[in-house]
């Protein structure tokens, strides 16, 4: 099974970078992607966002998301800290694990997962790792608390992953935060 990955990025109005990241790295061992939301907004949550997509990119090959969330929480220690969602993809399975308040859901196979209490980089007591089985066609939808959750993912299932993250963000979006959506599809 293929995944494909389409993600959109907004900072809060008036500032000129985000403090929310997403990383996409496909390989051997599946894909991982992550969506990370630095606390507050502007260059100091940018600063954090950074440092912890350069801790995902210098994660090695394969390693589960429980070492991922160890990495992310050791690497961003003097940093303001981030929330966080990090997915690791294989086989049709996905593992994945929720740090304070970034979001996802699913279209098609429901993925239960419970977030996980704390700030990545400052406190962080009981980790939950979800796993599911998916299966193709499915949809994944991650996104920062800089989206409202009220949304029907229906209503965005026969669009392009590009199109529907354009399409949650005019629509979702607010405007007082930075934003960000994820979309991940299971390839029929």
């Amino acid at each position: 099974m293929k995944l494909s990955v389409e993600y959109a990025i907004l900072p809060k109005d008036g500032e000129l970078v985000s403090g929310d990241a997403a990383f996409v790295r496909a390989g051997e061992d599946g894909v991982l992607f992550a969506v990370i939301d630095a606390l507050g907004h502007g260059e100091h949550a940018a600063a954090a966002a950074n440092v912890a997509l350069k801790a995902l990119a210098d994660a090695p090959s394969g390693e589960d998301v429980r070492a991922l969330i160890d990495r992310l929480h050791v690497r961003l220690r003097g940093t303001r800290g981030a929330a966080g969602m990090i997915c690791r993809f294989r086989e049709g399975r996905l593992q994945g694990c929720g740090i304070g308040n970034v979001e996802l859901m699913s279209h098609g196979t429901r993925v239960q997962w419970l977030q996980s209490p704390g700030i990545l980089g400052a406190s962080l007591s009981k980790v939950r790792i979800f796993d599911a089985q998916l299966a193709r066609g499915d949809r994944l939808v991650v996104f920062t608390d800089g989206v409202s959750p009220r949304f029907d993912l229906s209503l965005f299932r026969g669009m392009k992953a590009a199109d529907a993250c354009r399409a949650l963000m005019s629509r979702h979006r607010r405007s007082h935060d930075d934003s960000t959506v994820l979309i991940a599809d299971i390839e029929p």
